[in-house]
């Protein structure tokens, strides 16, 4: 530097440019959902990221351990080195998801062809009752048995990707010709009261009041229309046949059975068969002779009380009860669960104790949604039927499938539950709409909850 007077001196400086980093970033995606998510970033000593769904970290590795697809975009990472500069880079992620239906055009009877379809993929595997197996989309399965009934699973693949799905199929009907003919042991009145099957060899508890024997033909391939009954018996010997249904051992009026009174003793029952009314055609049924007695025992079945007043198919119920007087040693209390009427005709065993306790009985997952099922308790030895549950309680379905027209909401309050629902219809003004799922709530494509109404989705326990 020179000054005026033409004079100079010298200096200097010493200048440093740093570096910038350079970030580098590192994903295993694609994944599919569920799958482990790894984003990782190298090149600086501090990060700072952004992602979808305003998501930051200042990690250098992100790691989600059950990824879903919420997680799909672009995330971006600025790396800053130890002299303080910083430089940005970005990454995109996906997260593949595949979306599965699983459905059935149900429910069924005995005879027909279950037709069950999946969705959502390129790939299909299903698992089913009775050792089903197919590699379908929509596979068929003619002539079904009750056999065939229950929870059908289906993997889906796409793009790699699986994800499971399953459909309740409900058989209605009996079996031809397992068995001919049922002999169902019920207290006499109107309406009667349906207490247990008869078997040959049983021993049963003295009953207060007067039973009778209904004789029901359950084998469609057989043709039986009229029966001939004897029974004899302590101070019984009685004749009879029977044209229609019931076919009550003593005659009935509609739903009115009449009855005696079956003292301790043992009888014989013989039950003859015919292709025609009043004993015509040919014998098509026995005679088939059923051996029984009736012991006088004072013993009693308290009526059962339960943990919950509502329950998802699936699920476990707790039922207690009490006993009184002696039952043999070897005697099972079965817990039976009523039909969806409360009848106990056809009952569906839950549980079964050895003593009288609080037993944890298994909903099975096909059972159908109703308001209005009962539950008791039946000994093995001597027979006795407890009476029923005074109260009724709730089963809700393992799925419920909501699609238009048939299942839109347009007024009042709605509430569904289900341990899944699948839906794809419409809520319109001005209803208020629940739906509480168990395990899952999936609204498909369709699905659309317009402008005035009031519609809530709840995950966890359909039982309240």
């Amino acid at each position: 530097a020179t000054n005026s007077n033409g004079c100079s001196a010298s200096t200097s400086v010493v200048v440093l440019v740093n570096a910038l980093p350079m970030p580098t970033t590192l994903s295993n995606s694609p994944v599919c959902v569920g799958q482990p998510l790894n984003i990782s970033a190298t090149g600086g000593v501090s990060y700072a990221w952004t992602g979808p769904n305003l998501f930051t970290s200042n990690n250098q590795n992100l790691n989600f351990s059950n990824a879903t697809s919420s997680l799909s975009g672009t995330y971006n990472v600025t790396a800053t080195n130890s002299n303080g500069c910083s430089a940005s880079t970005s990454v995109v992620v996906l997260v593949k998801e595949v979306i599965v239906t699983a459905t059935n055009n149900g429910p069924y009877t005995v005879g027909q062809t279950i037709e069950i379809l999946a969705t959502g993929g390129e790939y299909y595997s299903w698992t089913g009752p009775n050792n089903f197996t197919s590699n379908l989309a929509s596979p068929t399965i003619p002539n079904i048995l009750s056999a065939n009934a229950g929870i059908y699973n289906v993997t889906v693949t796409q793009n790699g990707c699986s994800t499971t799905a399953t459909t309740n199929v409900i058989v209605n009907g009996i079996d031809p010709c397992v068995r001919l003919v049922d002999y169902l042991y019920v207290k006499a009145g109107n309406p009667y009261q349906p207490l247990f099957l008869l078997k040959d060899g049983m021993e049963i508890s003295e009953i207060s009041g007067q039973v009778s024997i209904l004789v029901n033909p359950v084998c469609l391939n057989t043709v039986i229309k009229s029966f001939e009954m004897n029974i004899q018996g302590p101070n019984l010997n009685w004749n009879i046949w029977q044209n229609v249904y019931f076919y009550a051992l003593f005659d009935n009026v509609g739903l009115n059975v009449f009855g005696r009174n079956f003292i301790p003793g043992n009888y014989t029952l013989t039950t003859t068969g015919y292709s025609l009314e009043n004993k015509g055609g040919t014998k098509t049924y026995g005679p088939v002779i059923t051996r029984f007695s009736v012991v006088a025992n004072p013993a009693t079945i308290s009526q059962v009380t339960t943990s919950k007043n509502s329950i998802c198919a699936g699920n476990n119920l707790d039922v207690s009860f009490t006993t009184s007087g002696t039952f043999d040693a070897k005697n099972l209390f079965k817990i039976e669960l009523s039909d969806v009427n409360g009848s106990f005709e056809n009952p569906l065993i839950i549980g079964t104790s050895s003593t009288a306790e609080k037993v944890s009985c298994l909903i099975p997952l096909s059972t159908i949604a109703s308001d209005k099922y009962l539950i008791r308790v039946v000994s093995s030895n001597q027979v006795l039927a407890g009476n029923p549950s005074t109260n009724t309680f709730t089963v809700n379905p393992l799925l419920i499938n909501l699609t238009s027209p048939n299942n839109d909401f347009s007024t009042g309050d709605n509430t569904k539950k289900a341990v899944t629902i699948m839906a794809s219809n419409k809520v319109i003004s001005l209803a208020k709409v629940n739906f509480q799922g168990g395990k899952a709530i999936v609204l498909n494509a369709g699905f659309e909850a317009k402008n005035g109404t009031v519609f809530k989705a709840e995950i966890g326990g359909c039982e309240n």
